[in-house]
């Protein structure tokens, strides 16, 4: 019991520093940025169990989403690295022009996410109502950080 417990302690110890890594010597985020990317197009067929016909529909406008998705995701990396560029600092309140910018970039993302889920109804306008209640169970894009009112 005592081996185990201190196999434990020792994992743990171990297990810190590599956690507290991350690419290029950066520090830990509190959360992950979006992907730049949805799901793949062979796992929503599977997830939905769509016909051969069905999928050559949404085929359009699934790439069309992941094109968004893309998009947002090199303009967020763009901002990130303008905004280290201009002396921001995570978790330091910013200043006035830092968060006039914010808020510009926040309108930006919203406008990333309204376009999304423009795609994210066309494909689901093109299932059968069985499949919609399957597709509406699948976690959709989330370009754009929404508030909590």
């Amino acid at each position: 019991m005592r081996s185990l417990a201190a196999f434990a302690v020792l994992s743990l110890l171990a297990a810190a520093p590599a956690v507290a890594q991350t690419a290029q010597g950066e520090p830990p985020r509190r959360f992950q940025p979006p992907p730049d990317h949805w799901t793949t197009i062979d796992s929503l067929s599977q997830t939905l169990g769509l016909t051969a016909e069905q999928r050559t529909k949404i085929t359009p406008a699934y790439t069309a989403l992941n094109g968004v998705m893309k998009d947002a995701a090199a303009r967020r990396q763009a901002i990130r690295q303008q905004m280290q560029a201009s002396g921001f600092t995570p978790g330091q309140e910013p200043t006035p022009e830092q968060r006039a910018r914010m808020d510009s970039v926040r309108a930006e993302m919203e406008g990333f996410q309204a376009e999304a889920d423009q795609w994210v109804a066309a494909i689901r306008n093109n299932l059968t109502p069985e499949q919609q209640s399957k597709f509406d169970a699948v976690p959709k894009p989330q370009l754009a950080f929404r508030r909590r009112q």
